[in-house]
């Protein structure tokens, strides 16, 4: 979770498949990007009460805040006010389907934040369908996570993520370990029969670099593809289990966890020169794991990628040690960067490799992911900048992804 394209001419030759606009299945939901189009938030229903809850392929737990709940300091524990964690006004209040799971606890701990409060059963919509009694994260602690439009979190990585713990108390030093796995949203409406294909899929939308206002944000579809225009090649490849995470992490298994896969090879190179129309790129043919992150406004891969990729905006981009981010002008010119995935190169628009993180203040979509390790465990994540170029689909019926370069 959370903290001009270029394609080579033999992808160009690929046909072409180009779906309607409006969704094509009943169970297709509209997103709500927020933060200057870094965040994407779904609709969904508790009971009678709805909430939109950001989208992320990068954790599984579905939990929302509760009305009365604590924002808290995540260095002191302190209390803070609850405008501080930047939820919607719509929190959570007990309905007469609520049902308390004893002896557990909720709490969850992502890149940029953690919550935590009681697991639950509540009977839970998502895009038309609904699950009786799905099990639930009810926060009532949240530390500052919020866009200004979500609730909480709808989880979409694999059930050994979940983060129900025994017991009526947990650290919140420890959301990592001890985990008593249940099934998630997804997994359960498939587990129902509710839903006729093991799979979801995904199309971010590209949200111009300076609007602030919540927009739309793209779709989820549940057992169909989204209503976006794509090349008819997908790239298929296996969901792997992530070397670096260590078992104490999976509830004590070396188990699939977060949608995983290898990069065969990067490429990268500075925008094409307009009078020559010629560029010089640069490929690092060496693979590396990586997880698809839809709750992550980076991209984040090794130093030995990402420092030569920031060199090359132009003017260059620039690490900022108080904001641990490279820092970039939001008219720079950002270079050409592919990605190769079962044996497809998937190139970005110039446009998701910059964003909008203040009134004119921009930075390089890209971080170095030993930068950002915990604990020494240094992972590669594909985030949003990777997601608006592709439709991606998450098929837990065949451990597999499945991506498609974008046409729009």
């Amino acid at each position: 979770m959370r903290l001009s394209s270029f394609i080579s001419g033999s992808q160009l030759t690929l046909p072409l498949t180009l779906n309607p606009v409006s969704p094509t299945s009943n169970h297709t939901a509209s997103l709500l990007s927020a933060e200057y189009g870094t965040t994407f938030n779904v609709e969904v229903t508790l009971a009678n009460q709805t909430f939109k809850l950001l989208v992320d392929t990068g954790s599984s737990d579905t939990y929302v805040v509760r009305q009365d709940f604590v924002c808290i300091d995540q260095t002191t524990n302190l209390e803070i006010g609850q405008e501080a964690c930047r939820h919607a006004s719509q929190t959570y209040n007990q309905s007469s389907t609520y049902h308390v799971i004893k002896n557990q606890t909720f709490g969850v701990q992502y890149g940029n934040g953690i919550a935590s409060g009681v697991m639950a059963y509540e009977d839970v919509t998502l895009a038309g369908i609904t699950v009786p009694g799905q099990i639930v994260g009810i926060a009532d602690h949240s530390t500052p996570m919020g866009d200004g439009v979500n609730s909480g979190v709808l989880g979409l990585a694999y059930p050994s993520l979940t983060s129900a713990h025994p017991g009526n108390h947990t650290d919140n030093t420890t959301f990592f370990f001890d985990r008593e796995v249940y099934s998630p949203l997804f997994s359960t409406m498939y587990e129902q029969g509710l839903v006729e294909e093991p799979y979801f899929s995904i199309a971010l939308a590209h949200t111009p670099r300076n609007f602030s206002t919540p927009t739309f944000g793209g779709y989820l579809t549940l057992g169909d593809l989204p209503p976006v225009a794509y090349k008819a090649e997908f790239s298929e490849v296996p969901v792997e289990i992530l070397e670096n995470v260590p078992p104490v992490f999976t509830s004590g298994k070396r188990t699939r966890s977060y949608w995983a896969f290898t990069v065969s090879a990067v490429t990268f190179g500075s925008a094409v020169n307009s009078n020559t129309n010629t560029t010089s790129m640069t490929t690092n043919p060496t693979p590396f794991q990586v997880f698809t992150d839809t709750g992550n406004n980076f991209s984040i891969l090794s130093a030995e990628i990402v420092d030569p990729i920031n060199a090359l905006f132009n003017p260059p981009a620039v690490y900022n040690e108080d904001l641990g981010v490279s820092v970039v002008d939001c008219d720079a010119e950002a270079p050409i960067f592919g990605v190769e995935i079962g044996g497809q190169m998937f190139y970005h628009d110039g446009e998701d490799l910059i964003f909008q993180i203040d009134d004119g203040v921009c930075v390089s979509s890209f971080l170095a992911s030993e930068s950002v390790s915990y604990e020494g465990i240094v992972l590669n994540v594909l985030g949003v900048p990777f997601l608006k170029n592709v439709v991606s689909v998450y098929d837990f019926g065949n451990n597999e992804l499945r991506f498609a370069q974008r046409v729009d």
